[in-house]
């Protein structure tokens, strides 16, 4: 089969959408009768060089129909067994990170006597943990191994959540959302762990359906805290808000543990679920993907993203997004409270506000995903959740202020996802891609 050289395009990967792929010659979208990108791999090729991106290593070859076949039937295996898994992580993630509100309603605020400042902390605190592992927690997947990395971090924030049920203080409280915090970080390595599987035009759907489970997580956050405000309240002496942490981290402790032992490994390590035929197709996929296997971590990369204006743009990006949705995520149901609603009303009209979040979260990384685009996306996003905060500051009518949450959601949840997705096609090489959307600045983990 004829090979030819694909020119380096990493220049061309600037700012703008998924095409700057295809117009540098590099087909990301392969058809009947098309050209499929397969790489063959220098294993001279240092990740401190130029060449450890695996751009330069890129060629194209045609696939054969029954290639292609054999792809699709992967393609879709993979997001029954991977898609699934990380989804649900990151549904128990957000569960966890966003309970401090949903238990404050519940009686944690007037049975701890806590103010409006050390509310602010229990949550705020979370984050001191959330960023200072951020960056580790994202490039030492490979190093960890993602059923390692992912399960440990699993357990240790659900242990700590689940301990919150006997604080009888705001400082213990405070004190154990840095843990989780510091642990939640780790699952940052997820979307990274997913660009080893996906191709760049498939990272934005299937990123928007696991980290849509945010949205996911505080419909049923509200569900949860209503049934057991309803059911649970004084069961074996225990207030209904302690019961929230201590239900919602044991979950965490036992998914923790299934995942040590049913999540693949990255593609060139994977050895349960898959043939060997398909594990072929895995690695060489992840190559299509610029990905180099058994590649290590960069100190030049990174410094080279430091130096790169387009970690800034995502930085700055990040940033407006990541703002908005973690204090829209965090404090909804303390928002409807104190906007009139009673603890039970907050915590069921919390729910649609969040399905229809996660409704858009999904809809966005598809028609993104579909369109080839992203600029749009995050603009337009942006724009909505603006308009949402601009009610919510300015009104004074229940109704209305209510419709504001939506826009807020509407407009923040699917911003994150599409720039991640768009991050990570247009920043080549292990350590490089996944650090501009890390410290200096959070993001929210769509959350």
């Amino acid at each position: 089969m004829a090979q030819s050289p694909v020119t380096p395009v990493g220049s061309s990967l600037g700012l703008g959408d998924d095409k700057s792929f295809s117009k540098a010659g590099v087909s990301s979208d392969p058809g009947d009768g098309e050209v499929s990108d397969r790489l063959d791999v220098d294993a001279s090729h240092s990740e401190d060089g130029d060449h450890s991106n695996g751009l330069y290593a890129h060629r194209e070859i045609s696939l054969t129909a029954e290639e292609r076949k054999a792809e699709k039937r992967f393609l879709l295996k993979i997001d029954f067994i991977i898609l699934p898994l990380i989804a649900s992580i990151y549904f128990l993630a957000a569960l966890d990170r966003s309970d401090v509100g949903n238990a404050a309603v519940a009686g944690m605020t007037a049975d701890l006597n806590l103010t409006a400042a050390e509310l602010s902390f229990c949550v705020a605190f979370f984050y001191i943990g959330f960023l200072a592992f951020q960056l580790p927690g994202s490039i030492m997947v490979r190093l960890l191994t993602p059923p390692i990395q992912l399960g440990t971090a699993l357990v240790i924030w659900g242990g700590a959540t689940a301990i919150m049920t006997e604080a009888n203080n705001w400082q213990t409280i405070a004190g154990l959302r840095i843990v989780v915090g510091c642990f939640e970080a780790f699952i940052q390595g997820a979307p990274l762990y997913l660009t080893f599987w996906y191709k760049p035009h498939e990272l934005a759907t299937r990123g928007a359906i696991f980290m849509s489970m945010t949205s996911l997580a505080g419909s049923m956050n509200g569900l949860i805290a209503y049934s057991i405000q309803t059911t649970m309240e004084g069961a074996h002496g225990r207030r209904a808000w302690r019961w929230i942490f201590l239900i919602e981290g044991v979950a965490s402790v036992g998914f923790g543990v299934l995942i040590f032992f049913i999540l693949p490994n990255t593609p060139e390590k994977v050895k349960r679920w898959f043939t060997e035929e398909e594990k072929k197709i895995a690695l060489r996929r992840t190559k299509e993907a610029y990905n180099i296997p058994n590649t290590k971590i960069s100190l030049g990369q990174l410094k080279a993203t430091v130096r790169d204006p387009k970690t800034w743009f995502y930085c700055v990006i990040n940033l407006a997004a990541a703002i908005s949705q973690a204090a829209w995520g965090q404090f909804l149901p303390v928002l409807l409270n104190l906007n009139g609603y009673t603890p039970n009303e907050a915590q069921i009209m919390s729910i649609p506000v969040y399905v229809c979040a996660g409704v858009s979260a999904i809809a966005c990384g598809y028609l993104s995903d579909r369109f080839r685009m992203r600029g749009i996306f995050v603009i337009v996003g942006l724009l909505v959740a603006a308009a949402g905060w601009l009610v919510l500051i300015l009104s004074k009518n229940q109704q209305l202020s209510y419709a504001g949450t939506y826009f807020v959601g509407i407009g923040s949840s699917p911003c994150v996802i599409v720039m991640l997705a768009w991050m990570n096609n247009n920043v080549l090489g292990y350590t490089k891609k996944y650090t501009p959307s890390r410290p200096p600045f959070r993001r929210q983990s769509l959350t």
